[in-house]
């Protein structure tokens, strides 16, 4: 695209722009490759909302943006204060897998639910927001509480202080009560540790709690480094997230 003479293209766009159009062009082959019961049009739904230009160009905005800085307390996410967040399912269709899960925000807040399964060399499915508009600083603070309606399964809380798509995922596990039992959880973030593809990294930087740039809930078969996920079954599961707060 033309751009003037005062106008900057961020590396990150860039680098994501060129994955996604590297994606797109082996899409062809990747459907070949795989069974019938792959879901294309999933896969390239989840692409376009994570991992387009757009999607790109909006996450360095918010990287850029001006903080909102939270005290203890303060509301990281709820239905009435989303701070801009905007929830959508990234769930393991992207590696070839079949698990497929959907959300709906709603006064009450995001219930997301769906069907797990390892085939397809799966095994998770989550729900992610786009990166926010504007950061949240919570750099006054000793990590956030989860309020939520659970299914008796672990799952993942994953934060990121980087719009890179495949960037360093802070990542705690969390249990949840059963038959839709109200469970709250405070999650310290020297708790959250820092992995890629739920491999922990030794020599990555320390998490930058001043500028939070996307939340995320993951059911995995995984915990770390090849170590699996204690309460994980395949099948139906749900989660409703009521709220998110600064501690």
């Amino acid at each position: 695209p033309e751009s003037n003479s005062n106008s900057t293209i961020h590396p990150a766009s860039m680098r994501t722009n060129v994955l996604f159009i590297t994606a797109v062009s082996g899409i062809a082959r990747v459907g070949a490759m795989a069974p019938p019961s792959w879901d294309f049009g999933r896969f390239v739904s989840t692409a376009a909302t994570f991992n387009s230009p757009l999607a790109a160009l909006r996450g360095a905005m918010g990287a850029a943006g001006q903080p909102i800085r939270l005290q203890k307390g303060g509301i990281v996410w709820s239905p009435q204060q989303q701070n801009g967040a905007e929830w959508a399912v990234l769930d393991d269709v992207v590696m070839g897998g079949r698990s497929e899960s959907r959300v709906t925000v709603t006064a009450a807040g995001v219930d997301w639910s769906g069907v797990v399964t390892t085939d397809g060399g799966g095994g998770f499915a989550g729900m992610r927001t786009k990166p926010l508009p504007r950061p949240l600083d919570l750099s006054a603070c000793n990590g956030i509480a989860l309020k939520v309606l659970g299914d008796g399964y672990r799952y993942k809380c994953i934060l990121r202080d980087s719009a890179d798509w495949n960037g360093v995922a802070w990542t705690v596990s969390f249990n949840t009560k059963p038959s839709r039992a109200e469970t709250s959880v405070r999650l310290p973030f020297t708790s959250f540790v820092p992995t890629r593809f739920a491999q922990t990294l030794a020599d990555a930087p320390p998490l930058a709690t001043e500028r939070l740039l996307t939340l995320q809930l993951t059911l995995s078969k995984f915990e770390y480094d090849r170590g699996l996920n204690p309460t994980f079954r395949e099948g139906e599961f749900g989660l409703t997230l009521l709220e998110v707060r600064a501690i």
